[in-house]
């Protein structure tokens, strides 16, 4: 991968399946930035996993800054935003959807895009297919100011939110879109099965063109399947 190309789009976006080198990518493109990069997620432990893979790497802290998107948003309303009707912190429903909307609001502000820009040469966003509409209004809004790369697979979520998530073809056009990774390295490291990865990639092709997948028992490679009746 040209990681210095991908790096000097203004805003692009590449699909990433789960174990094809994800957050590789993400590790080796900030060694091809100047300034400090802004990384986002959506949990704490894809923000443990990722700030583990970039210290490893030997890259200097000074260098970049991962958060969770509702952190990120967060920090800034507290320390701009002047209203009084916050929701409690303890009434999730409320306050996150109040604390991105303000955020995305306070980004468009001047003095808070100075901010911004004074602190932030570049911002990654991770696991994209998580986005709800509302988080990727904001993150429209930080791709104004930020040269913008996002990662995501629309094949994989851990969330729902009420189908409120982005749609990649509708959602994501003005991103350009690469090729998308093509190997699933995890797999073929050694000590893992490399018939599984080739086994899942081949699924996950079916998937894309909506075509019936077929599982069959293949206990000479560790594969199982189980048959589980309701009652």
């Amino acid at each position: 991968m040209d990681y210095q190309s991908f790096v000097n789009k203004d805003k692009v976006l590449l699909i990433a399946p789960a174990g094809y080198g994800k957050t590789h990518t993400i590790v080796e493109s900030i060694k091809y930035t100047a300034g400090k990069q802004l990384i986002l997620t959506h949990t704490h432990a894809g923000v443990a996993s990722i700030k583990e893979k970039i210290k490893k790497a030997g890259i200097t802290s000074s260098r970049y800054n991962v958060e969770t998107i509702s952190s990120f948003a967060q920090k800034y309303v507290n320390a701009f935003y002047m209203g009084t009707d916050i929701p409690n912190q303890e009434n999730p429903k409320d306050y996150h959807p109040f604390i991105i909307s303000k955020a995305a609001f306070l980004l468009k502000v001047g003095i808070v895009k100075n901010v911004l820009k004074a602190t932030y040469a570049g911002l990654f966003v991770d696991e994209y297919q998580d986005c709800t509409k509302p988080q990727h209004e904001m993150i429209l809004v930080l791709s104004d100011v930020l040269q913008t790369r996002i990662f995501g697979d629309p094949l994989q979520g851990i969330f729902d939110f009420n189908g409120d998530l982005i749609d990649f073809d509708a959602d994501l056009s003005e991103f350009e879109r690469l090729p998308e990774l093509s190997i699933p390295y995890r797999w073929y490291q050694e000590g893992n099965n490399k018939f599984i990865g080739d086994l899942v990639k081949g699924y996950r092709e079916q998937i894309k063109n909506k075509a019936p997948i077929s599982v069959t028992m293949r206990p000479k490679f560790d594969l199982y399947y189980f048959q589980v009746n309701e009652g």
